[in-house]
């Protein structure tokens, strides 16, 4: 094992993988866990908030997520901390790499910072929420998901400045015992990381 020192790993999964060798299992055993997606409710938290609570921390700027979704008057709810994740496109089918027949889904939904429909701004953070096409008699009930989440750069995605959401620098401000001033806000701009 010391030969293997220095070395990283990359879990770079593909669509099909996550169908159906992580997202198919969880499906049939909701106990099956796998270390590198953990079981989260991403819409419990902001997005920012994500990368700390998965249990790969990369420079990759991209996290792995069981999750359920939630329905709201039988519809799903993708309603987060902070704003909403929105579909955009369509759903995109993930086929078994030998059979070629359709196992899952594949949806793309950004990330939209505020909670009134007129004054949510886009923001850089990117979903892939992977579904299982169950046909299984095991099924469980529950539909599970598995979300890949990615914060694209801020250059590449035509932002100028990085999307900080206001109350939670707030609240970490408060908790420095520091107040929470707009050059306090800039301040932290300037010092967050890339």
């Amino acid at each position: 094992m010391d030969s293997l020192a220095g070395y990283r790993y990359r879990f770079q999964p593909t669509p099909e993988e996550l169908v159906s060798q992580y997202l198919k299992k969880k499906t049939r055993d909701p106990a099956f866990t796998f270390p590198l997606i953990r079981d989260v409710d991403i819409y419990k938290y902001h997005p920012c908030e994500l990368p700390g609570l998965s249990s790969i921390q990369s420079d990759e700027q991209v996290w792995y997520f069981f999750s359920t979704l939630g329905k709201s008057g039988g519809r799903v709810s993708r309603k987060a901390k902070g704003g909403i994740w929105k579909i955009t496109g369509k759903n995109h089918v993930v086929k078994a790499k030998h059979s070629n027949k359709p196992i899952g889904f594949k949806k793309t939904l950004v990330f939209y910072q505020g909670s009134n429909l007129g004054m949510q701004n886009r923001t850089n953070w990117i979903m892939h929420e992977y579904q299982y096409l169950n046909k299984d008699p095991v099924f469980t009930g529950t539909e599970v998901v598995v979300c890949r989440i990615k914060r694209l750069s801020d250059k590449r995605h035509g932002l100028e400045e990085e999307h900080i959401v206001p109350e939670l620098v707030t609240q970490q401000l408060q908790d420095l015992h520091l107040p929470s001033s707009s050059n306090n806000l800039m301040e932290v701009r300037k010092t967050m990381p890339n």
